[in-house]
């Protein structure tokens, strides 16, 4: 099961414009505006983009 997503954010201004919305999953699509820091987006046509997760890194240990 699917949730339409907005490219950009839609609380804070993004548009719902066909050309800016896509399927993602619950998880997905809560996490990428609650830690957008850990998300890359990509366009990969006219009307097309993707988001790629990045892992955050582990800090170093402080003692």
């Amino acid at each position: 099961m699917c949730q339409i997503d907005h490219a950009d954010n839609w609380s804070t201004g993004g548009l719902t414009d066909l050309k800016l919305l896509g399927p993602a999953c619950q998880f997905h699509n809560r996490d990428r505006y609650q830690h957008p820091h850990h998300y890359t987006r990509r366009q990969t046509g006219t009307d097309r983009w993707t988001f790629t997760y990045e892992r955050p890194r582990p800090g170093r240990l402080r003692i």
